[in-house]
């Protein structure tokens, strides 16, 4: 009895260990994107791996992590939102068990951000409606429904019948680094994406 009351407390402190590790290198995740982001509303990072440190020990890897940004800005836009997924992603084992958390190489990745209604309107001075997946311009007292697109630079692009075609460029940014390559729009906002090799170098620092 009693050592299956010792096993189980030393599976508890185990499992506390590994929680904890896994909420400290978390925390680190979101303060960088937060630094990176220059005063967003909020930052938050997951790591997608149980056990941590386990894993972590035996292949130097996790299978997820994410990082999102809420209220951003880049250039004349604000951010409704950032995200950074990657899968397979490697991370600095030295680094970690100092204290830091470094992420080194991905499987795969994407990067995207979301634009709400209003940070297309400053942009492009038209109203600009967009809910439950659909995009509408105002012209007088028309909403006239637009398409949405991305140029070869990475802008999205508004397109309406018997309108001017709209453009609006989304600045890079150390959380969103390349040049978006898809769009959708999901519920109220238009999320722009492009697919990566690697984490954008403030995550990996």
């Amino acid at each position: 009895m009693r050592k299956l009351l010792a096993l189980a407390v030393l599976a508890v402190l185990l499992l506390a260990a590994d929680q904890g590790a896994r909420v400290v290198a978390e925390g680190k995740l979101a303060s960088r994107a937060r630094e990176a982001a220059g005063g967003p509303d909020s930052a938050e990072a997951t790591i997608g791996s149980f056990p941590f440190l386990a894993r972590l020990l035996a292949s130097g890897s996790v299978p997820h992590v994410a990082v999102r940004v809420t209220g951003a800005t880049a250039g004349p836009l604000r951010l409704a939102a950032v995200e950074v997924d990657a899968w397979g992603v490697s991370l600095d084992r030295g680094s970690l068990f100092s204290g830091d958390v470094r992420l080194r190489d991905v499987e795969r990745g994407t990067v995207a951000v979301e634009l709400d209604a209003s940070a297309i309107t400053g942009v492009v001075d038209l109203p600009v409606e967009i809910d439950d997946g659909r995009v509408r311009v105002a012209t007088g007292a028309v909403a006239v429904p637009a398409t949405v697109t991305v140029d070869r630079h990475g802008a999205l692009v508004l397109s309406a019948a018997g309108m001017r075609t709209l453009r609006v460029p989304v600045v890079r940014a150390p959380l969103f680094p390349c040049a978006a390559t898809s769009v959708s729009v999901d519920g109220d906002r238009v999320r722009l994406s492009c697919e990566v090799d690697e984490l954008p170098a403030v995550l990996r620092r």
